[in-house]
This record gives structure tokens, C-alpha cells and sequence, in this order.
């Protein structure tokens, strides 16, 4: 009985234009934003290069140096970039506000800003579009000490105030400069970074996670559609009455429809997966890497499926409840919020619904978040379980009201 539901089920799914939008939509944003540039260009660090690339600092006076580094060039240039609802707003300040600005840089260095732009110009020179390994160095290397006896306490105080400033959603923010410095990395470091990539995340892992990345973005959203679509189906082909006759129960109906169209959703997540991590695993032979071959499968699995099952059952339930197109308003809100409020790309998961990992690597602070990504992807699983009984509990009752809404 349910093979039958199910295979029905799936039919109707695949009946539906929003089916083939969201396939359409998703593959899209996968192949045009997601570049395999970050492991095609993979080599083993050497010594002797002039650079290394980056790796994220917690050492406060670090931080501080970074931070009034960047803010030394906003103010010079008199561009700030901000992102007060995710999406980028550039500020540009007033001569007043610009010369409180300018005050703030000279109290936590104890230099006057003019001292400081020149410093910076001698350093980083001109802007060029495409940098050598040198300039790349350079840039990562500029700091901006503070003054002596500055403290930590109020370098926070005085980016407050230049937050105050510039608006929300600057680089300021306390949660936003002590996740977004980075500090060059020494030949050491790139070795060990290299080699765990080799030994741990056998390359198709690390590929994976970023694919996972830019999938969560999509899956936040695109699911939702499908779910409306599936529960208003039978109202608006007036066929309620004559499902609710026949004699099967509540359960059967909802988790047939339910796991039918999550298969569904999760097919094309898994196709591309494979694919994004064909070129990968070509890479991983060619250096001699015995790479996970199962990747796509395992890592979007416990990243990815979560996701899908959760945004899919609040859809149904939301749906269900009240036979409009309310849950597309309140979980494309949340899906946007979720997005928005995160402090940092890479890791911060706590009860976020899309786990962010944007870089290609850092196993070994993956492997310091685990547990909190874990329990946070375990959390959904459960909620979305719920969420579907839910559904079913309020499908029963709409059956015995003849379908009026609850």
C-alpha cells in the first residue's frame, strides 16, 4: 500500500512546473557560483614562497592591529563597506563625519591620520586588479599597531563608536572583526593545513562542505515551494472530498506525500554533488591522495538532508494548518534571517538553518565544531519528525471536519 502511495505520490510531484523550476534554479546557482578554482590551484607548499595564504587569528592585539588596518583605508578612501540586511550598501560619510573618524584612528594609535595614510601608501601602493604573490603579501601583512597601553576594552569601545558612524552591518561590529582577521601563514602552517586536507579530509570532503555551503543557501528557500504546492494541489483540483473517503489513513497519505517529495528534492542535490566532486577527485589521484569517493554522499547527507526535511515539513504543516501561502512569508524570512545573522562563513552553526562553511579546508577547526554542527543538524532531524506528525495530527482532524480548516 504505501510503495503504491509513494510511486503515486512521486508522479504528482514530477506533474508539477514548481518541481522543474526548482531543479532549474538550484543546478544553476550551484554551476555558476561554486568555482573549483580553490582545489584545481592546490599545490604543496614549498619553503622559501612569499606567501602562503591566510588563516583566521583570535590574538586580540592582532585583531586590533587588522581591523584599524582596514578601517585606516575606508577612511582614506571614504568608502565603507557595510551589509545591513545581508546586502551590500556602500556608506560614504560626511567631512564632519569623516574627521571623527580620522580622531578615533589617532586616539587608538596615537599617530595622526596623515602619519598613518602615508604609512599605508608606502606599503600597499597602488590598487592593482590583479595582484603578484608579493603585493598579496604585502596586503596581508599590513597592520596598524596601537598606541602603547591602548587596551582591548576600548579598541570595543571605540568601534562602537564608529558604528555609530558608518551603520549597521561594517566590518566594527564586535562579532563581525573578531571572526574576519587574518594573519599570514607561516610554511608550517601551510604544511599542516595541506597535509590534514590530504590525510583527513582526503580532498573530496573539503570539496563537499562547500558544496554543502552554497546548496544550504538554495535549500533554505527552494523546498518551501514545493511543500505549498503539493498541500494546496488537492484544494485547488477540488479533490479533498475524494481522498478523504477512501479508507486510508491520515499517516499513510501525509508521509507518503511527505518522503516523495523530499526524494525528489534530494535527487538533484545528489546529482550535482557528484559532479561538483568529479574534478576533485581527478585532482586527488593525479597527487597520489586516496580520496572518499562517497563524499557526496555522506558529507550532504548529514549537512544537507536536515535541512531539506525541515524546511519541507514546516511547509506542510504551515500549509496544512491554514490552506494558504503563509509558510512561503514566514520561512523565506527565516531562511533570509538565518543567512544575515551569521557572525562568520565558516562555522558559529548554533541553531542556524543554513550551516555555513565557505572555504575549501580548515579541517582541523571543522573537527573543533563538529560536535556543535552535529547537534545542531540532529535538532532538525528531530523537529522536522515532529513537524510531520504534527501535520498528520491536523490532516486527521481536517478529515473529520470534512476539510474545513482547523
Amino acid at each position: 500500500m504505501f510503495g503504491a502511495l509513494f510511486l503515486k505520490e512521486c508522479r504528482q510531484v514530477l506533474k508539477s512546473l514548481v518541481y522543474y523550476i526548482y531543479v532549474a534554479v538550484f543546478v544553476l546557482f550551484i554551476t555558476s557560483q561554486l568555482s573549483s578554482e580553490g582545489w584545481e590551484q592546490l599545490k604543496e607548499p614549498v619553503p622559501g614562497q612569499s606567501y602562503y595564504g591566510e588563516t583566521i587569528t583570535k590574538d586580540q592585539n592582532l585583531i586590533m592591529e587588522g581591523t584599524l588596518a582596514n578601517l585606516v583605508q575606508e577612511v582614506y578612501h571614504n568608502s565603507f563597506a557595510t551589509y545591513p540586511m545581508g546586502f551590500y550598501k556602500g556608506v560614504t560619510l560626511t567631512e564632519d563625519e569623516a574627521a571623527a573618524a580620522s580622531e578615533i584612528l589617532e586616539l587608538c594609535t596615537g599617530k595622526s591620520f596623515q602619519t598613518l595614510a602615508e604609512e599605508m601608501t608606502a606599503q600597499l601602493g597602488l590598487y592593482d586588479p590583479n595582484p603578484s604573490a608579493d603585493a598579496l603579501a604585502a596586503a596581508a601583512n599590513y597592520r596598524v599597531p596601537v598606541k602603547d597601553g591602548f587596551t582591548y576594552t576600548a579598541f570595543e569601545t571605540a568601534m562602537e563608536d564608529i558604528c555609530r558612524l558608518v551603520g549597521r552591518g561594517s566590518s566594527y561590529e564586535k562579532e563581525r572583526y573578531e571572526n574576519s582577521v587574518y594573519v599570514p601563514m607561516t610554511y608550517e602552517q601551510a604544511r599542516a593545513e595541506f597535509d590534514t586536507l590530504c590525510r583527513e579530509d582526503r580532498l573530496t570532503r573539503a570539496c563537499m562542505r562547500l558544496f554543502c555551503d552554497y546548496a544550504g543557501i538554495m535549500l533554505a528557500v527552494l523546498p518551501i515551494f514545493i511543500g505549498v504546492s503539493r498541500v494546496l494541489r488537492d484544494k485547488r483540483e477540488k479533490a479533498q472530498q475524494v481522498i478523504f473517503s477512501r479508507p486510508i489513513s491520515s499517516g499513510l497519505i501525509i508521509a507518503s506525500r511527505y518522503l516523495a517529495s523530499l526524494f525528489l528534492i534530494c535527487i538533484p542535490v545528489v546529482i550535482t554533488a557528484f559532479w561538483q566532486q568529479r574534478t576533485c577527485y581527478d585532482l586527488a589521484r593525479t597527487l597520489g591522495i586516496r580520496s572518499d569517493s562517497w563524499a557526496f554522499l555522506t558529507v550532504t547527507g548529514v549537512w544537507l538532508l536536515p535541512e531539506i526535511m525541515i524546511v519541507l515539513a514546516l511547509s506542510f504543516l504551515i500549509t496544512e494548518l491554514t490552506d494558504t501561502l503563509l509558510a512561503v512569508f514566514i520561512q523565506v524570512a527565516w531562511g533570509i534571517a538565518s543567512l544575515f545573522t551569521a557572525s562568520t562563513l565558516v562555522g558559529d552553526f548554533g541553531f542556524k538553518l543554513v550551516a555555513r562553511w565557505n572555504t575549501f579546508g580548515q579541517a582541523e577547526r571543522f573537527a573543533s565544531q563538529e560536535k556543535e554542527f552535529l547537534l545542531n543538524r540532529g535538532c532538525y532531524f528531530l523537529l522536522a519528525i515532529v513537524c510531520v506528525i504534527l501535520t498528520i495530527i491536523v490532516y486527521d482532524k481536517k478529515r473529520s471536519k470534512g476539510g474545513k480548516a482547523l
